[in-house]
């Protein structure tokens, strides 16, 4: 792999933490992303992770980790929910990118049972959803339970909504540095439908 496709990785999971910070879907040191580049035919595969620990206003570049789908570290100290990335890219094939934000909004209308309505936003949003959103119980942060639910969840959408918890977004783009993006999308799509869903609802109950 080019030294400038990783540089791009790196540059790529740090501007998508800091977007999600400032859209407040993750606090300073919550979330994690990770993108997978696999090489060729060689079978060589590596996943740029975000670091632990790191807040997401001072993440650079360098901080970024480097691991393989077995778990080995080749390099910085991964996050850690990398259990939860490792799982779904083993599941999904296609993905390119995996995303977790913790999306207030999203999380607040799945776990009290709130109705997500896609069309209040019209058939892009649904579209950029895949038209499918799973959710899933809350399980220990990092746990290996929690990434194997995750990624059994996400054989079929590529967004899955942990009760009590968090969002993950897969992206599929065959460019790993899109399909970072592309997860981003979509994180901030659901937390636009939960946001009018919630609305939708509160003004309804007022008559």
């Amino acid at each position: 792999m080019g030294k400038s496709l990783g540089l791009e990785i790196r540059s790529a999971l740090v501007d998508a933490m800091k977007i999600l910070h400032s859209r407040r879907l993750l606090n300073l040191r919550g979330g994690n992303a990770s993108a997978i580049f696999r090489v060729g035919d060689s079978g060589a595969v590596f996943v740029y992770i975000t670091p632990s620990g790191v807040s997401k206003h001072r993440l650079k570049p360098e901080d970024i980790a480097v691991m393989n789908l077995e778990g080995y570290v080749y390099e910085g100290n991964p996050s850690s929910e990398y259990k939860m990335h490792l799982e779904v890219y083993k599941a999904r094939s296609d993905a390119r990118a995996v995303i977790h934000a913790h999306n207030p909004l999203a999380v607040f209308a799945y776990t009290s049972g709130v109705s997500i309505d896609y069309s209040l936003l019209g058939v892009e949003a649904e579209y950029y959803l895949g038209g499918c959103v799973e959710s899933i119980s809350e399980y220990k942060p990092g746990s290996i339970e929690l990434a194997r639910a995750v990624a059994k969840a996400s054989e079929d959408c590529d967004v899955v909504v942990i009760k009590r918890h968090g969002v993950v977004a897969i992206g599929t783009s065959d460019d790993p540095v899109e399909a970072i993006y592309e997860a981003v999308d979509k994180l901030e799509v659901l937390e636009d439908i939960a946001f009018v869903s919630i609305l939708n609802k509160l003004l309804r109950s007022l008559g």
